[in-house]
């Protein structure tokens, strides 16, 4: 077995459960917020069997658009006396982990 976990953006997170779960795939989803732009994201779990994963990963794959978004850093990050300026980042796209189980235990 396997646990991926899947930090991905916020616009992208409910369609990524639906197209999971319609392939038959349990997922948890969490909410989270990422760290230099301060932009929201929802962590997705999954334990899945190892001939999962590739599927799973092509899901998460088709589900992140990746769109360019105009964001402003938060102050705190650049030093003290810079003003921030608006800077395009890409967001959209997932970040994907894969981790071996050991054991796992449905209590």
């Amino acid at each position: 077995m396997k646990l991926i976990l899947a930090i991905v953006h916020e616009q992208d997170a409910a369609r990524s459960v639906e197209a999971l779960a319609s392939r038959g795939l349990v997922v948890t989803r969490l909410a989270s917020e990422g760290g230099f732009l301060q932009q929201r994201n929802a962590l997705l779990l999954l334990g899945v069997d190892d001939s999962e994963v590739a599927d799973a990963i092509q899901v998460l794959r088709e589900v992140g658009r990746p769109r360019h978004e105009q964001l402003t850093p938060p102050v705190m990050a650049l030093g003290p006396g810079r003003q921030p300026a608006a800077v395009e980042v890409e967001v959209g796209r997932a970040t994907v982990m894969v981790l071996a189980l050991d054991e796992v235990e449905h209590l």
